[in-house]
């Protein structure tokens, strides 16, 4: 076996472990010692990843890369009802990812905040193009363009992702916690697109 062939091998076995070891416990409780428990030696995880830090980072980019290509195998991203279907079946189906995913998403390590955000800029990217076809199935009020409709989204999609964690009244499992987002995304996304009232001759003028 080529040592190139070694090296991959070695470093799949490390991300699989670190995988496991952060979609269990988290950035914060996570540990390279823990993931040695596994059997893999100390010294070779600190040759391919430079500390904790690039190890957890890149599980978020490959939870997040699994993710991005789950929807799109599905065709899922032709219509926000199948996206948001696939999201959730998604996160059934590959716990780890799943809690890596969302731990990174709405509450991120403080000294890992930019990092994580460039990692997200393609699912984002994702995001914006589902949202577009979502809007070109509409049509939208006078004097609100797709910009002004595709920067409301993503206002709204930030600041529920900030406020997420800080929101929930009482302890929650991960699971939980990803059902719960997965829902409120959802019925947010059906307000941004509705409204919350039928506009009638009576309340058509918004008072200062």
């Amino acid at each position: 076996m080529k040592q190139e062939e070694k090296t991959a091998i070695t470093r799949a076995k490390i991300i699989h472990a670190a995988m496991m070891e952060f979609g269990k416990k988290g950035y914060m409780a996570g540990s390279i010692n823990h993931i040695c428990k596994t059997g893999i030696n100390k010294g070779l995880i600190y040759y391919n990843f430079s500390d904790k830090d690039t190890l957890y980072l890149e599980c978020v980019k490959i939870s997040c890369e699994r993710l991005m290509a789950y929807i799109r195998e599905r065709h899922a991203e032709n219509s926000f009802a199948s996206y948001m279907n696939a999201r959730m079946a998604f996160f059934r189906e590959y716990e780890a990812e799943a809690h890596i995913f969302m731990e990174a998403r709405t509450n991120p390590a403080g000294i890992l905040t930019e990092r994580i955000q460039e990692i997200f800029k393609a699912f984002d990217a994702l995001n914006n193009e589902i949202c577009k076809k979502e809007l070109s199935k509409h049509s939208l009020r006078k004097g609100i363009t797709e910009a002004d409709a595709l920067s409301y989204f993503s206002m709204i999609q930030t600041f529920y992702n900030r406020s997420f964690i800080q929101s929930l009244a009482d302890p929650m499992t991960m699971d939980e916690q990803i059902i719960l987002h997965e829902v409120t995304i959802h019925k947010l996304i059906d307000l941004m697109l509705y409204g919350i009232a039928e506009r009638t001759e009576k309340n058509d003028t918004v008072s200062d």
